[in-house]
């Protein structure tokens, strides 16, 4: 029957069906869901039994695979793909226990950061597990102009470590966490424009989130601290959010230059969830 797009919001996000990611897409098919990406934003596509390497290649089909900020979790003979869960074997875990635990854009901490995200679930909790996402477009086009005025042209300062960072806390769920962030400590920071402009849409967003962006560059602490609370608070109403519920086997895609997004927990071991995330690389914002 076809590739079927079916709206989830009227904030964002749309599920796809009709779709077999194990077999190699043609162009047409690959089309309709690259359109679908731009219109919505994330895409869910439905019921995926497809191994690691099927995700990757899928996901070179939009550009280059960024490589993890860690090797820890990676699948050793696939490693562009890294593994998150909180399952623990032999005592150990087999994936990052704390990724997404507070509101950000994937690698904006890198000079060049990631176009999109990508997860394919094969273990989802009994509850809770659901994955946030906040609309930046909306965020910035309901901003007073007055704002819009102020923001133009300046920069964010983003830093990889959250040692670095007032406003997150280092998860104590992960074993070696606080030495994981430490050893990022030496990380030069990076700037990246306040509003950036999507390449492929043309339109306006907001490039800042609380889990990465810690200053405005040229601006004292005090004031650049009211002004990003200010923008903070604006960006996640709730009005510009869409709750991702999981089922089994979807293939999530996000688009991190236009929204920020966040794993919304409630769950607990030994209840578990398990995806492999693989990321698009992207280009410097403008």
């Amino acid at each position: 029957m076809g590739v079927r797009v079916n709206p989830l919001s009227e904030v964002m996000a749309c599920e796809i069906t009709g779709v077999d990611l194990s077999k190699p897409l043609d162009d047409s098919t690959f089309a309709e869901i690259e359109k679908a990406f731009h219109d919505h934003q994330v895409i869910a596509i439905r019921g995926q039994r497809i191994s690691p390497e099927n995700q990757v290649a899928f996901t070179r089909r939009f550009g280059d695979i960024e490589p993890h900020n860690t090797t820890e979790f990676v699948i050793p003979e696939m490693p562009q793909v890294l593994v998150l869960s909180n399952d623990v074997r032999d005592g150990k875990p087999v994936g990052v226990i704390d990724a997404g635990d507070f509101w950000h854009s994937d690698s904006s901490h890198r000079k060049v950061p990631s176009k999109a995200t990508i997860l394919h679930s094969l273990k989802n909790p009994s509850e809770g597990g659901d994955t946030q996402f906040a609309n930046m477009y909306l965020a910035y086009e309901t901003l007073p102009d007055s704002v819009k005025q102020r923001i133009e042209g300046l920069q964010g300062i983003h830093a990889a470590s959250k040692l670095k960072n007032k406003r997150v806390q280092v998860s104590k769920d992960r074993p070696g966490a606080t030495d994981f962030y430490a050893s990022r400590m030496g990380r030069p920071d990076v700037t990246h424009p306040i509003v950036m402009v999507h390449p492929a849409t043309g339109r306006k967003a907001l490039y800042i989130s609380p889990r990465f962006t810690i200053g405005i560059a040229g601006m004292p602490e005090q004031e650049a601290d009211e002004l990003l609370d200010l923008l903070f608070d604006h960006q996640l109403k709730m009005d510009f959010q869409y709750h991702h519920k999981w089922h089994e086997n979807d293939l999530v895609m996000w688009d991190n230059r236009c929204l920020l997004h966040k794993a919304g927990g409630g769950y607990q071991y030994p209840d578990i969830r398990l995806l492999h995330k693989t990321v698009v690389a992207g280009d410097k914002p403008h």
